[in-house]
């Protein structure tokens, strides 16, 4: 129960986008074309910095504690949808 407590946004975020990657490149690597195969291993080259990023993330999670991580995290999130809005109606003007 205690790995249930150090859970964080960008910890679940990225174990979900490592295990639909690794399905999508082997989906992607065991295909008929050769611009596929280079897809999928460029999909797991992309995942090479994701785990770097995951384990930064339990570093910090380990140094400073869950809650003073996870309000960094979320305040990053929310940081980064006020962007998308911002975005959103800038491009309907």
């Amino acid at each position: 129960m205690n790995f249930l407590k150090n859970l964080t946004p960008f910890f679940i975020i990225g174990m979900i986008s490592i295990i639909a990657g690794l399905i999508y490149a082997t989906i992607l690597i065991t295909g008929n074309s050769a611009q596929d195969g280079l897809m999928g291993i460029y999909i797991l080259l992309g995942l090479i910095p994701l785990c770097l990023f995951m384990m930064l993330d339990r570093f910090l999670v380990k140094k400073f504690g869950n809650q003073k991580v996870n309000k960094v995290q979320f305040s990053i999130l929310l940081f980064m949808l006020f962007l998308w809005i911002l975005r959103l109606i800038l491009n309907m003007l």
